[in-house]
């Protein structure tokens, strides 16, 4: 039977958060009647967690582990478990467990009138001043340069598979490739429903999204796009106009 969803775990050194995070997901999801297949990439750790990831396929089918060699970063993982995914939707939820698991009903109910659920976090009191100043940034460049209307962009959202396996995600290297497929999404005119998620501090292990190279890296790619964005918007009003 092809699953209803797949869940794709980034896991680079989350050997203290894995096994719990699939055990309550799995939990969760059987709560809501959502067949599921869980996909663990595990991004070159350093730790236990390959070892881990093993084990939990052994015990359990609908697990699968796959290992990335060296580490690439999650844009490069996210496009490994796409390739890999067999349910009708995808969606990403961290090792650390983003979110509270309560919260999943939400993407589940809002699912069958939309092609893409963007999860909304509650809040951001774990954030340093710095990783703040970061997250507003990033949303303040993505609203006015892409006149998207969306409030967020980097958090958890489920996509449906066919639509997330259209889009050509050039961006992977950086934080701005959920941004990148939600903009392609919406150009394309897939339906994007926002649903408000309340957010779980991770409570082991450290984050990496506001490494410094990375923000660096990501600036870059949101002004790249956008000059090639700007093109083709000028390109299709000018073959309306003929």
């Amino acid at each position: 039977m092809i699953p209803y969803l797949t869940v794709f775990v980034p896991a680079y050194n989350e050997e203290h958060n894995l096994v719990h995070c699939v055990e309550v997901l799995l939990s969760k999801l059987d709560a809501l009647h959502v067949s599921t297949e869980i996909i663990v990439v595990d991004d070159g750790s350093s730790d236990q967690t390959a070892t881990l990831a093993d084990a939990i396929t052994q015990s359990n089918h609908r697990v699968r582990a796959i290992h990335h060699e060296k580490n690439q970063g999650i844009g490069a993982a996210f496009l490994t478990a796409l390739a890999e995914a067999q349910g009708e939707w995808f969606i990403l939820i961290p090792a650390d467990l983003a979110l509270n698991p309560d919260e999943l009903h939400h993407y589940i109910e809002a699912a069958p009138n939309a092609d893409i659920v963007v999860g909304l976090r509650s809040d951001r009191s774990d954030y340093t001043l710095l990783r703040h100043f970061v997250s507003l940034s990033n949303i303040f460049l993505i609203q006015r340069l892409f006149r998207m209307k969306l409030r967020q962009f980097q958090y958890i959202s489920m996509y449906r598979t066919d639509v997330l396996r259209g889009i050509t995600v050039k961006y992977w290297r950086s934080a701005f490739f959920l941004a990148e497929i939600l903009i392609k999404a919406r150009d394309q005119g897939s339906r994007l429903v926002e649903v408000e998620i309340h957010y779980a501090p991770r409570l082991t292990g450290k984050p990496t999204g506001a490494k410094f190279l990375l923000v660096i890296r990501t600036v870059i790619d949101i002004f790249h796009f956008w000059m090639r964005w700007i093109l083709r918007q000028k390109e299709a009003q000018t073959a309306r106009s003929i």
